[in-house]
């Protein structure tokens, strides 16, 4: 059946299950726009006032939903505008389609206003690029590029579409769907299982493939049937294992030479769907340990033997892969082993808990907060189904010891580094789950970079609490140039007192400014009763927040 370009663009975008469409429209979309005005069950439009609003809002959808979200930008402008959200995207492996509209190609030559290089401009920030010319490609280069998403490893990919080209009065053909199988089981696992199950001391790296593929009760029965210590990669984007599991240890700092100090303890690791342990910043010598024995699981044949060497290298769907690797490892390790194992680490993990917890206690006041009492208001309030939206850099970091969260998607992350993330990805993922509480704990700084979002929560009645830790400055810079050595003040590092009530209020939402610790837990533990955004302003004293 033939259609319209705008409306084969329509035709395969229902098909691949698009609902929403998240975008800020210009005058190379107007085309694309009147299709959607005049289609009975169209996407919905979510518009956001400023392109890094509009594709961390996918973001947060995409993770949300589990399927790639559709994107539509505005020429080389808004293209450039949303690049920052692409490099996040593709550094998390969000899935997304984006699409930027062109200037006509009747008079492109002659570099009209707002024409550009899009594909160039896309092209390190995407992982596949579709230039576009012909009316008949565009249904093909839609299907690939939706396939291509998803595929390992996943992330954003762009095509570029002329204005003339939608507007075309001629037909095109939309081809059919291929549904493309799942991934199965690794081939080697009896060996991963051989070594893993003769380990002494046996140890677990959980990445965020894990956390992107729903595969953390798998990961669990891998981890109880060795009795494993179970630690986060490095910047973790999602919640990989419980972390109120006794075997669960923490987060791996992206430094190698602490992660190679931490795994020296252990002598053979799985580590299951990370991203090659990137670090930040620098540190002298290989992130593993010569002497370990390093078991690899991931979907994306590519990350092999990537940065480090691995003694078994095992490519496959992880949770499949895993629940066989349980099934194996229970024929070769003892019930009794596993279980002392898991008791042992239990009460070595408690105890660091508990004083970690103390120390976040001893430190609640009044406003202005320590970062340590803040980042504790936080997870002690946080209902048991609430999905955390974190972007707070330092605060963030405590967060993460804290939080005792054990449900799927319960937290998610950005690694890619580009500021602005969070309000957006925290608005895409109530959309995605409206009846889910959602807190977004955000840096200043990082809501500054972002906070055009707060326009789209108020138009979308988003019920999301946002919490600010405001300490008035770039803190990880801060403390990374006194880590160095650094004398004196670090220049360009001070934000001065920043009042986010009035800069909510400005864009229609709700806010208040915390009073105390108990406070900010009490806000957090309302989020389920929120039914539209709220604000909170947490002030923090002006102290590194690695004191207590």
């Amino acid at each position: 059946m033939g259609y319209r370009p705008a409306l084969a663009l329509l035709d395969i975008l229902r098909g691949e299950g698009v609902d929403r469409i998240f975008g800020n429209p210009g005058t190379t979309e107007l085309p694309f726009l009147a299709a959607l005005s005049e289609t009975d069950g169209a996407p919905e439009y979510v518009l956001g006032v400023h392109e890094g609003a509009v594709v961390s809002m996918a973001d947060g959808y995409a993770r949300a939903t589990g399927r790639p979200a559709f994107v539509s930008l505005h020429i080389a402008a808004g293209l450039a505008n949303g690049l920052i959200g692409l490099l996040n995207a593709r550094r998390s492996r969000t899935p997304l389609v984006v699409m930027a509209g062109q200037q006509d190609r009747r008079h492109l030559q002659q570099d009209p206003m707002l024409s550009g290089d899009l594909i160039g401009l896309a092209t390190p920030a995407v992982k596949a690029t579709y230039d576009v010319q012909h009316a008949h490609d565009l249904p093909l280069a839609l299907r690939r590029a939706f396939a291509q998403a998803v595929r390992p490893p996943a992330g954003p990919v762009f095509l570029s579409v002329p204005v003339d080209l939608l507007a075309e009065d001629t037909e095109v053909e939309v081809p059919a769907r291929t549904p493309v199988p799942p991934q199965g089981p690794a081939v080697g696992l009896e060996r991963a299982a051989l070594l893993l199950g003769g380990a002494t001391r046996p140890a677990i790296v959980a990445g965020d493939g894990v956390g992107r593929e729903n595969a953390l009760d798998a990961l669990v029965r891998v981890a109880e049937t060795v009795g494993a210590t179970v630690h986060h990669q490095p910047m973790a984007d999602f919640l990989d294992f419980p972390t109120t599991h006794p075997l669960y240890a923490g987060a791996l700092p992206p430094r190698h030479d602490v992660i190679r100090a931490t795994l020296d303890a252990y002598d053979v690791v799985l580590i299951a769907g990370a991203h090659a342990f990137t670090p930040h910043p620098y540190s002298p010598g290989p992130a593993l340990p010569s002497a370990l024995t390093v078991v690899h699981l991931d979907p994306d044949p590519d990350e092999i033997g990537r940065n480090f060497p691995a003694d078994a290298g095992l490519v496959g769907a992880l949770g499949p892969s895993l629940h066989r690797l349980a099934e194996l490892l229970r024929e070769r390790v003892p019930a009794h082993t596993a279980k002392g194992r898991i008791l042992r680490a239990g009460e070595r993990h408690t105890a660091e808990r508990d004083r970690t917890e103390s120390a976040a206690r001893a430190a609640y006041s009044e406003a202005p907060l320590a970062p340590w009492a803040a980042a504790h208001a936080v997870a002690r309030g946080l209902p048991p189904d609430a999905a955390v939206v974190e972007e707070a850099i330092t605060v963030g970091l405590l967060v993460r010891r804290l939080v005792r969260l054990d449900r799927p998607g319960s937290y998610t992350h950005t690694v890619g580094g580009g500021l602005g993330w969070g309000i957006g990805a925290a608005v895409g993922r109530a959309l995605a789950e409206p009846d889910r509480p959602v807190v977004a704990v955000l840096g200043d700084g990082s809501a500054l970079f972002g906070l055009q979002s707060l326009w789209s929560a108020a138009r979308q009645q988003t019920p999301v609490l946002f919490v600010v830790m405001n300490n008035g400055a770039y803190r990880t810079v801060q403390d990374t140039y006194e880590a160095m050595g650094g004398k004196g003040v670090c220049p360009g590092t001070e934000l001065g007192q920043l009042d986010f009530v009035r800069a909510a209020d400005f864009f229609g939402v709700e806010a208040v400014r915390a009073r105390s610790a108990d406070h900010v837990c009490e806000l957090v533990a309302g989020v389920g009763e929120l039914s539209g955004p709220r604000l909170v302003d947490v002030r923090l004293r002006e102290q590194s927040p690695s004191g207590h």
